[in-house]
């Protein structure tokens, strides 16, 4: 268990993740672990140290453990993907914890250290990993969790934009932001045609809300997503939410406020390998929490892409 290193993001969780990491600090000095770490500096620098701490360790690395939120571990992973024999230890700081839900990890900090110290020399256990291109880009980038298209990728960058998140964060009153981020949106957010081709079949949806693709299950506010979705079952899970009003919307998102009818008639739910996703006007798409640009976005699924601690 010598020589691990840490990618801390000090900036996740509004501040959260300084306390959580002096947590990690104390128990790594009572187990008398030697350690490395290293701390980001801006948006995108988690990607770039992983890769730079891989390459100098020439290729001999075998762990490395973020701190932060899914857009830290997203960019750990996108750094690590040309490394496919090093793994990843997650320890969460953010603000949610869609990631450790899905990957069914403990979520306080010292459980989570002992946890990813009992299991470094265990075999290594690799998961699928969706992959996105932006149309015009070259390179494509790996998300863990899901790629969002429409309205709730804008309350999730309107909630960013709130001057008040620190403040919540502090009074625990994050899901009372993320309402009045949905809220705000919703007063003004037109739905749109959607133009898809699912494992190479071309569909056209009216009316739509929003488009999730996901890799583990998720929540939208207390609405979940893709209760069926695992990042080792080699499928992407697709939701499009269309032809409902902005009341019923808010109610379903907000409130998990839905029935049968409902399902049947605004929700759509399936499994495929890949998607690409046009649109009449260019819509806003995020990975993992993270504003990446706008539609036409191709994503598909890959196998063994990550080995993760769990």
């Amino acid at each position: 268990m010598n020589g691990l290193f840490f990618i801390i993001n000090p900036a996740a969780g509004h501040g959260k993740a300084k306390k959580v990491w002096n947590k990690v600090k104390k128990e790594l000095t009572r187990k008398k672990v030697s350690y490395r770490s290293f701390y980001t500096e801006y948006h995108g620098h988690a990607e770039i140290l992983a890769r730079q701490v891989a390459t100098l360790q020439n290729y001999h690395l075998k762990t490395i453990i973020g701190v932060g939120g899914d857009g830290t571990i997203n960019e750990i992973v996108n750094g690590l993907s040309t490394f496919s024999n090093i793994q990843i230890g997650f320890i969460n700081a953010g603000s949610g914890n869609d990631f450790s839900r899905g990957f069914q990890l403990p979520t306080h900090p010292v459980k989570e250290i002992r946890d990813i110290l009992l299991k470094l020399k265990k075999p290594l256990q690799k998961f699928y990993l969706g992959n996105f291109r932006l149309e015009g880009k070259k390179n494509g980038h790996y998300f863990i969790k899901s790629i969002q298209i429409g309205l709730y990728a804008e309350v999730k960058e309107a909630l960013k934009s709130n001057v008040n998140n620190k403040l919540m964060a502090r009074l625990h009153l994050e899901y009372m932001g993320f309402i009045i981020s949905l809220v705000k949106v919703l007063s003004y957010y037109q739905p749109f045609t959607l133009f898809v081709k699912v494992d190479g079949e071309l569909s056209t949806y009216q009316n739509v809300w929003f488009i999730s693709i996901l890799n583990i299950a998720n929540y939208h506010g207390r609405m979940k997503i893709a209760s069926n979705a695992k990042p080792t079952d080699g499928n992407l899970d697709v939701t499009i939410v269309s032809n409902i009003s902005r009341w019923k919307l808010f109610k379903l998102i907000a409130l998990n406020n839905s029935s049968k009818k409902m399902k049947a008639e605004s929700i759509e739910t399936f499994a495929c390998k890949s998607i690409t996703i046009h649109s009449e006007s260019p819509l806003l798409v995020q990975a993992d929490g993270e504003m990446i640009g706008e539609s036409p976005v191709l994503v598909s699924i890959q196998k063994d892409r990550v080995a993760l601690i769990k």
